[in-house]
């Protein structure tokens, strides 16, 4: 039964997708106009030309972007929820700037960015950095705060310092909730790349779409946005797979793999 999972799951996936190919051929048979909606034969045709073009270094610079915005917004986020948990002086102090600063969404600040960093690889960087932090701090808040108080009183009473605490006590037991934010953030901060490169970058695969939209080139535009899925996908899918191998013996996961 384990073995046959994953071939349902691929056959599940290949019908979904055959059958959006097929309402989008239909689709495009009514518009009947390429410029506004290429046919999915036009659009595949059109991929495997960018691949020995342009794509591979777009893809490159993008995921440059996301790498170093990501990777510093997650590191960030999951520090201040530590420390919050921490100390109270600084959750009364950092946990109402995050929710103040939350609900302000990474777009917002793409002028801003702009200005300081100019049309180049900051602005994304940036605002990756700062769409991604805020899932994780909120995830890995509310785990470390969910964690069983005796466990914590065990360790100490048993001589373990107060990093040993944090890294062997309270980050596992948090774990399952800190891969949740991990996810959430990897898909904002996935999004908010996109629209970073839309306007404020010299490269990346949001970049390509600006650069071949003004060409009307909708076949090509369309190739770098279903390539912009499939990576989101991968991504998403690996940190899944991380989630499951960090995690097994949480309720949650062994109920997913079921």
């Amino acid at each position: 039964m384990r073995v046959m999972r994953p071939i349902a799951r691929l056959a599940e996936f290949a019908l979904a997708l055959g059958i959006l190919v097929i309402l989008w051929h239909l689709l495009s048979v009514r518009v009947a106009n390429a410029t506004l909606l290429p046919s999915p034969l036009a659009v595949a045709l059109a991929w495997v030309e960018l691949l020995r073009t342009d794509l591979p270094a777009d893809i490159a610079a993008s995921l440059v972007h996301l790498g170093v915005g990501y990777g510093a917004g997650a590191a960030l986020g999951l520090a201040l929820a530590i420390l919050c948990a921490r100390s109270a002086v600084a959750d009364a102090i950092v946990d109402p700037a995050m929710e103040l600063l939350r609900p302000i969404g990474a777009i917002a600040w793409i002028p801003i960015a702009i200005v300081f960093f100019g049309i180049g690889r900051g602005v994304p960087m940036f605002l990756i950095f700062y769409a991604s932090a805020f899932p994780i701090f909120v995830n890995t808040l509310a785990g470390v705060r969910e964690v069983d108080r005796n466990l914590i009183a065990a360790a100490r009473m048993l001589g373990a310092s107060p990093r040993l605490v944090v890294t062997h006590v309270v980050l596992p037991a948090a774990m399952p909730l800190v891969l949740a934010g991990a996810r959430l953030s990897l898909g904002v901060a996935w999004a908010a790349m996109v629209a970073a490169e839309l306007t404020g970058a010299d490269a990346g695969l949001g970049w390509r779409i600006f650069w071949y939209q003004e060409f009307f080139a909708m076949d090509k535009v369309m190739a770098v946005i279903l390539t912009i899925g499939v990576f989101g996908y991968l991504l998403d899918l690996a940190l899944r797979r991380l989630q499951a191998a960090l995690t097994r013996w949480s309720a949650d996961t062994r109920a997913e793999a079921a």
